[in-house]
């Protein structure tokens, strides 16, 4: 999730930087990052496979529970990152 949520925040990072507003620039950032969002999450849970099918006692449960994690962060990632994004950047968010 860490890695999907720099993708996200660092191109939105640019485009505030080229002038464009918070929300506009979210969305843009959103749709342009999903594939590579996607890609990344697919190449490292094909790469997880080969050892969790065949992992035996010790590394195949914790190859599924690394590939649940890696899908479920990659749904809740454009949906967190950018509501987070926003109160923080709007200085509603309360640490």
């Amino acid at each position: 999730m860490v890695n999907n949520s720099i993708i996200l925040v660092d191109y939105t990072n640019q485009l505030g930087r080229d002038g464009a507003e918070i929300q506009p620039a979210l969305k843009e950032a959103g749709r342009k990052r999903f594939t590579p969002i996607i890609l990344t999450t697919a190449t490292t849970i094909c790469g997880l496979l080969p050892l969790t099918l065949t992992g035996g006692g010790f590394w195949a449960p914790m190859d599924w529970t690394i590939t649940g994690g890696l899908m479920v962060s990659t749904r809740l990632t454009p949906l967190i990152v950018p509501i987070l994004y926003k109160l923080i950047e709007m200085g509603s968010f309360i640490a």
